[in-house]
Order: C-alpha cells, then sequence, then structure tokens
C-alpha cells in the first residue's frame, strides 16, 4: 500500500469514528445549523493556529537552545541548519496530521448537523462517496481526474500536458507542506550567519507560520462545508433553475448545460464532486444538432455559474471562464448568482428570487 493510500485509509477511518462518536445532532432549522457550523468553523481555524505556534515554539526553543548551549560553540552553520531541519520535519510531520484529523473530525460534526444519513456518511465502497470526497479535499485534490459521464477532464491537456502533469504531480509530492515550511526557514536563517541571531529569526518568522495554518485550514473547511451542503443544495438548485422539470427541458436547453458542464470540467482538469452530484441528476448526455435560443443559453449560463461558484475553482483557465459567464450575463446577474450560491453554502438560506 502506497503512502497516498495509506493516508486514504487513515483520514477514512478517522472520519468514520467521528461520525459514530460524535455528539452532534442533526438541526432542522437552518439558521441554527449555520450558526453552529460556523462555530465549529472558527474553532478548527483557531486551532489550526495554535498548531502552528506551538510546532514553530518547539523550533524556536530548539534554536536558542542551541544558541545558548556551551557545546554549540564550535557548531557550524551547516550543522545548526541539519539540527533545526530535522526538528522543524518532525515537528511539521506531527502538525499535519493533527491539522488533517481535526478538519475530517470536524467535516463529520457538520455532516451530522447537516442531518446527512448515516449509511450515506458510512458508505466508503464507492469513489466518489462523501467520505472520499472529504478526504481528498483534506489532502489538497480538488477533485476526480479520471472519466465520468462521458466526459474525460484531460481530454483538452494533450500527450506533453500529460507528461508535465505527471512530472508536477511528482513533484507536489515531494515538495509537501513539512518542505514548504523547512524551505522558507532555510532562506531567512541563511540570511544571517551567527547562531544566536539564528534562532531570533526563527522567533520573528513565527507569525507567518500561523497565519499560513489558519488561512489554509479555512480554505479546506470552507470546501468542505461546500462538498456536504451540496448534497441538499444540488437538488434545489436544478428545481429553481429549472421549474418544469429536467425530463420536460427543451433539447436547446439540455444541450447548453450539458456542454457548458463539460466545458468547465474540461477546463479545470477534474470533476469536482458537486458537479458529479449534477450529472448524476441531468442524467446520460444525448447528443443532438439542437441550438439554445438567446433565452435558453441565458438561463444555461446562469446555472452553469452557479455551479461553478459550488465548485471552488481558482486557477487562471477557470477565471477566463467565469469571465466569459459574467460577460454574457451582466455584471449585476452576475454578482446576484454568486452571492446567492455563497449564502446558500455559508449561510443555509433558501434561493428565492426568481431565474425566470
Amino acid at each position: 500500500m502506497g503512502l497516498k493510500d495509506t493516508l486514504q485509509f487513515w483520514a477514512i477511518g478517522r472520519f468514520l469514528s467521528t461520525v459514530g462518536t460524535s455528539p452532534e445532532q442533526a438541526i432542522p432549522d437552518r439558521k441554527e445549523a449555520d450558526l453552529r457550523m460556523d462555530k465549529l468553523t472558527r474553532l478548527v481555524v483557531i486551532r489550526a493556529g495554535l498548531s502552528g505556534l506551538i510546532s514553530g515554539f518547539i523550533v524556536v526553543g530548539m534554536a536558542f537552545f542551541l544558541s545558548d548551549w556551551e557545546g554549540a560553540e564550535g557548531l557550524s552553520g551547516w550543522w545548526f541548519m541539519i539540527i533545526i531541519a530535522l526538528t522543524s520535519t518532525l515537528t511539521t510531520a506531527f502538525e499535519l496530521m493533527f491539522l488533517y484529523r481535526d478538519s475530517l473530525s470536524t467535516a463529520a460534526r457538520m455532516a451530522k448537523i447537516l442531518g446527512i444519513p448515516q449509511e450515506e456518511l458510512e458508505q466508503v465502497e464507492l469513489e466518489n462517496s462523501i467520505p472520499h470526497w472529504l478526504v481528498h479535499a483534506a489532502l489538497g485534490a480538488p477533485g476526480f481526474h479520471g472519466s465520468m459521464f462521458g466526459i474525460d477532464p484531460l481530454a483538452k491537456i494533450g500527450k506533453m500536458g500529460l507528461l508535465i502533469r505527471k512530472v508536477l504531480k511528482k513533484v507536489r509530492i515531494l515538495v509537501s507542506a513539512a518542505v514548504f515550511k523547512m524551505i522558507l526557514r532555510r532562506m531567512w536563517v541563511r540570511l544571517l550567519g551567527r547562531v544566536s541571531i539564528r534562532a531570533y529569526v526563527e522567533l520573528v518568522s513565527l507569525p507567518i507560520f500561523v497565519l499560513l495554518n489558519m488561512l489554509g485550514m479555512n480554505g479546506m473547511i470552507r470546501d468542505m462545508r461546500s462538498r456536504l451542503v451540496g448534497r441538499e443544495l444540488t437538488p434545489k438548485l436544478i428545481a429553481h433553475a429549472f421549474p418544469e422539470g429536467l425530463e420536460n427541458l427543451q433539447p436547446g436547453l439540455r444541450n447548453a448545460v450539458h456542454a457548458g458542464m463539460e466545458e468547465q470540467i474540461t477546463t479545470a482538469r477534474f470533476i469536482h464532486p458537486n458537479q458529479i452530484r449534477v450529472l448524476e441528476l441531468l442524467g446520460e448526455i444525448e447528443r443532438t444538432n439542437d441550438l439554445a435560443n438567446e433565452e435558453q443559453q441565458r438561463r444555461a449560463n446562469r446555472f452553469l455559474l452557479a455551479v461553478f461558484a459550488m465548485s471552488g475553482k481558482n486557477s487562471l483557465r477557470c477565471r477566463k471562464l467565469i469571465g466569459q459567464l459574467e460577460l454574457q450575463l451582466g455584471q449585476e446577474e452576475y454578482k446576484l448568482v454568486r452571492q446567492e450560491i455563497d449564502d446558500s453554502i455559508h449561510n443555509l438560506t433558501p434561493l428565492v428570487r426568481p431565474w425566470n
């Protein structure tokens, strides 16, 4: 079993353990549920900052110990760097394990607050099950790269792009968060020469790593919350966008929706869990020559923008595609749709503004 599979197995086990032991109960009132989930988010972000603080203090403590220890008088800069690097690697490894564990535990508690059935939370056989979606979010994987519903996310990347992608993926595995922090600290340390001064440099850099932890955890939990809320929001979004029912969609409108979904997936180069939910509800893609008229295309674009807002894509390619939707819908409508989806995910407010 590789490192990735081992981490995933451990993470799913942690998630299922929390699902079984969490004292949280489903909260039918959406306002109360939102307040409770907001509190859990604040607490997990604070804990992430504290873990970075503790980890940093351990490294700083080692640096000051080396600066004051008599036996370190003849210690060369290289030995100092090696000792601090080892200390930093170990503390960061334990820190990351805590962060992954804490984020998954928080996600499990949120799932119970939202009232997601126990059998769905404990379903791990399917690659697109809720535990897999949350574990992927915790490990920084935005979605799936394999083909689903006849759509290949990597269809536009080409052979050379695939090769580059494989190389970059290996580099990303090697340059983990622990190594990234180590490199930053080493850059600070190499700027100055004396061991005693290096210790103060470690102390000065400490707030940076606390802030990075808090920002990273906040982004991770927001993505997890989007994936959890998407279970309830996706069918409501489809019913809101297409009140006539999916079975009654005009061929041109259906084609525009399917074409838009395929375009945003191949642009992002992965399938987000909320997109999987949408495609499951839309059903099998039927290729026809029917074209959408102006009104149908606008309805499709508004729906596609909403799905984009649920799928957490921030790459340059995705921003260009979103910019095209903004241009076609108009800035005012663009802002309204983005705000409605953001409120639905992070405030649990219903979709009430008519879209027709």
